[in-house]
């Protein structure tokens, strides 16, 4: 009797540990900031911050990066950004934003490409840019040359209202988040109006069961082998 009461007991324990995991991770911002940036190889501390979000999602799968070359130069309506995921935008008064392969102005004001050997970017002119994504992702982020106005923003759903600051004073910025166990299906850059450009999208899919399903799927199993084991230990009583 003992040997059937303490099966379940452990059991029961299992089971009340595993469903009380954390449902979700919460938000990781990577960002850097160099004022005065001239040109893609003048900004180390965006590019320190680039590289610590791509580390943070190394190991996952389903990772997609849109450089913007080869994309046609001209407004934007709709760009394929891979991995079913969309974005279009439109500038202050309506106007579409605009792919370029040269400079507007300076760097710094302008913005322009981030891209090693590569020449296009999303020239902002205010307004915003969305990111829609037909399978929800778990990590985006990208970098934004020129910025000039605060209050500039990445908003998403995770459940919640987010929003992440875009830093801009004459320079080069990388923002990039993480929301592990989080599914976001839309992400909006609010530009204000400022002039400025976005480049190098990088996002992940969200290609797994987040915490809490499969607590409760292991946790299925768990119930599931302990009551095969208590029965068997009844019937060998």
């Amino acid at each position: 009797m003992w040997n059937k009461i303490g099966a379940l007991s452990a059991c029961g324990l299992l089971s009340a540990i595993l469903c009380s995991a954390p449902a979700n991770a919460a938000v990781v911002v990577y960002s850097g900031y160099d004022i005065s940036a001239q040109n893609l190889n003048t900004k180390p501390n965006a590019d320190a911050a680039h590289n610590a979000y791509r580390a943070a999602i190394a190991g996952l799968s389903d990772t997609f990066t849109a450089s913007f070359e080869g994309a046609p130069v001209g407004g934007l309506t709709s760009f394929d950004l891979g991995g079913g995921a969309t974005m279009t935008g439109a500038a202050n008064g309506g106007a579409p934003q605009v792919f370029r392969n040269a400079l507007q102005c300076q760097y710094a004001l302008c913005g322009g490409n981030t891209t090693v050997g590569g020449n296009t970017y999303l020239g902002i002119v205010g307004g915003t840019v969305t990111f829609t994504f037909l399978k929800p992702i778990q990590a985006f982020g990208a970098y934004f040359t020129g910025a000039q106005l605060p209050g500039m923003t990445l908003t998403f759903d995770d459940g919640s209202a987010q929003a992440i600051d875009v830093p801009g004073f004459f320079g080069a910025d990388y923002v990039g988040f993480t929301d592990f166990g989080r599914s976001i299906s839309k992400v909006t850059f609010n530009a204000k109006s400022d002039i400025m450009a976005i480049d190098d999208v990088t996002f992940t899919l969200s290609s797994a069961p987040e915490p809490a399903t499969w607590a409760l799927v292991i946790a299925g199993f768990g119930l599931a082998g302990c009551a095969l084991r208590a029965r068997r230990q009844v019937l060998a009583a």
